[in-house]
C-alpha cells in the first residue's frame, strides 16, 4: 500500500466562517473608517470656526490698537494746548501785577510777549495737521 499523503481540503464549513469572519472585519473597519471621516470632517469646521475666531480677534486688536494710537496723539496735543495755555496765563497775571505794582514799562513788555505768544499759537493751529491714517505734521 501506497501511503501518499493528500492534502485536506478545508472544509466547506470552515471556508464559511472564514469568509464571515473576514466580512465581519471588513464591515468594522469600514465603520470605522466611516467614523473617522465624519470626526476628521467635524473637526476641519471646528478648526474653520477657530480661524474665523482668531481673525475676527486679530482685526478687533488693530482697530484698538489704532484707537489707542489716535488717543495718544490726541492726549499729546491737549498737553500742548494745555502747556501754552498756562504759559499765556502765567504772563496775563504777570501783566495784571506789573500793572498793579506801577510798573508799566515790564507790563508792555509782558504784553508783547503774550501777543507773540498768541501770534505763534495762531500760526501752529494752521499748520498743525492730522492725516485720514492719523499721523499728525505740518501743513
Amino acid at each position: 500500500m501506497e501511503c501518499t499523503m493528500v492534502a485536506e481540503e478545508p472544509s466547506p464549513k470552515r471556508s464559511i466562517e472564514s469568509r464571515l469572519q473576514k466580512r465581519k472585519r471588513s464591515g468594522k473597519i469600514k465603520a470605522t473608517v466611516k467614523r473617522l471621516k465624519a470626526e476628521m470632517v467635524e473637526i476641519a469646521e471646528q478648526q474653520k470656526h477657530i480661524r474665523e475666531g482668531q481673525k475676527e480677534v486679530r482685526e478687533k486688536f488693530e482697530e484698538i490698537e489704532f484707537q489707542c494710537d489716535e488717543l495718544k496723539k490726541e492726549t499729546f496735543l491737549i498737553s500742548q494746548q494745555a502747556a501754552s495755555n498756562q504759559k499765556r496765563l502765567n504772563l496775563m497775571f504777570k501783566i495784571l501785577k506789573a500793572r498793579d505794582e506801577n510798573n508799566f514799562h515790564e507790563a508792555a513788555s509782558l504784553t508783547q510777549s503774550l501777543r507773540e505768544c498768541m501770534r505763534s499759537k495762531t500760526q501752529s493751529n494752521t499748520q498743525v495737521v492730522v492725516d485720514a491714517s492719523g499721523t499728525v505734521g505740518k501743513e
